[in-house]
């Protein structure tokens, strides 16, 4: 028996909320929250845009107490569709290194998320 590999080391993650839009395409709203002390946008910033597959994200600022924000992706495919990971996470990296360290993603450990660095 392999014990490299254990359940124990799993970790349910949550989707961000997605809507199929009016004209064609999705929207997915990711909830992100910020290390206190680190800052958070204070308008909408755009992240990352690759026409080729049809993504496109950007930041909106969160109202509430904790530094927070929403990252928002429209694209032309499914949310969840695999052609849109890599450039989810590429959004993640660059909110995380360029507005501010993320604490959490939908409410759960940035950690539980696949590393985006």
């Amino acid at each position: 028996m392999n014990h490299g590999y254990s359940a124990a080391f799993l970790r349910q993650t949550k989707w961000g909320d997605c809507r199929e839009l009016d004209g064609g395409g999705w929207e997915t709203v990711w909830r992100i929250t910020f290390r206190p002390g680190g800052g958070s946008p204070q308008e909408n910033v755009e992240i990352f845009d690759d026409p080729s597959i049809g993504f496109r994200s950007f930041l909106r600022s969160g109202a509430g107490v904790e530094p927070a924000a929403e990252l928002v992706v429209i694209s032309r495919e499914h949310s969840m569709s695999a052609v849109n990971y890599p450039a989810t996470y590429s959004s993640f990296r660059i909110v995380n290194d360029e507005v501010a360290e993320i604490q959490q993603i939908q409410g759960l450990p940035r950690a539980w998320y696949p590393p985006f660095r």
